[in-house]
Formats: C-alpha cells, structure tokens, sequence
C-alpha cells in the first residue's frame, strides 16, 4: 500500500478520495456528492447580491488519519460523504492546490490521491466535518462531468473512465 507521509515531498497536508462508479441498467453512472460551502460569492448579474450559500458539486475525499494509508482514507471518505461502501480498483492520480490557512497565516500546499472504485453497496456511516454534505447523485459521464466544481477532478474523471474501459 502507498502511504503518505505529512510534510514529505514539500506537501503540508494530504488527503484522498475516490472516483465511484455503478452499473445501472447497463450503464455507468458515477458518484457525485454536492457540499455547502459558507464561502461569500456573487450570485448572478446583480453585483450587490451576495449570498452566504454556494452548493459545490465534487467527488468525496478527505484528510488521512494518523497512520492511515491512501486507499484506506479513500474508502473511509467515500463511505462518510458518499454513504456508499466501495472497493478500490485503481490509482488514477492526484490533485495538487495551495490553500491559506488565516488561522496560521501562511498558506498550505496540499495534495489528494483518488482512486477509481467500484461501488459495493449502500452504508449508513455518516460523518460531519466543515463540510457539510447535502446530497449525493449518480450521474452518466457526460452529467457528471457538467456537474463537476473543479476543472482536475473533470479530467480525472475522464482517466477513471478511460482506466474502467481497460479494466
């Protein structure tokens, strides 16, 4: 197993998720959780209308525990935000970003591994963090891929694809 090690490799943090898929009535559908995030953005054309809500559409990923490898973070987090159990099938790669911390007051650069899993079953695990999720669709590839907040997790979601037709 690969397992992260903090502050290796010039990364502060790191994290893993997976990239989910199902057959449903022949077809793949992929695993797609929409969050609520408290970040300020404008909404619409109306530049004086800012709201405190934005829901952000992503696939489940998260921090490791201490002394939890990669893919056992992956399945952990797939189950908590997904609320699905999944076994992995594949690295498909990583994301990396900087993001600031204020309460430190320096910024982090972190780095979150997915993998291509196969969806098992239903689960009832829940877990709350600053995140909160609201809801959880399966969607084709080419709604999956509209859907998606973050141009990396579109183009992971196109080399789980790939990697699944190989498979």
């Amino acid at each position: 197993m690969e397992k992260a090690k903090l502050y290796e490799d010039n990364y502060d943090e790191r994290s893993a998720g997976g990239i989910v898929y199902k057959k449903e009535e022949g077809k793949i559908r992929w695993l797609v959780i929409k969050t609520y995030s408290r970040k300020r953005f404008p909404r619409g054309n109306d530049k004086n209308d800012h709201s405190n809500e934005r829901f952000i559409y992503k696939f489940p990923k998260g921090h490791l525990l201490e002394g939890e490898f990669l893919k056992q973070a992956a399945v952990r987090e797939v189950e908590e935000e997904g609320q699905i159990k999944a076994k992995v099938l594949a690295k498909i790669g990583s994301r990396d970003y900087v993001i600031s911390d204020r309460l430190l007051k320096r910024k982090i650069i972190k780095k979150v591994t997915f993998f291509l899993m196969e969806y098992l079953g239903e689960s009832r695990l829940r877990h709350y963090d600053k995140e909160t999720v609201v809801g959880r669709e399966w969607y084709s590839f080419e709604e999956a891929r509209e859907k998606l907040a973050y141009e990396s997790e579109r183009t992971l979601l196109g080399k789980a694809a790939r990697k699944l037709g190989k498979i």
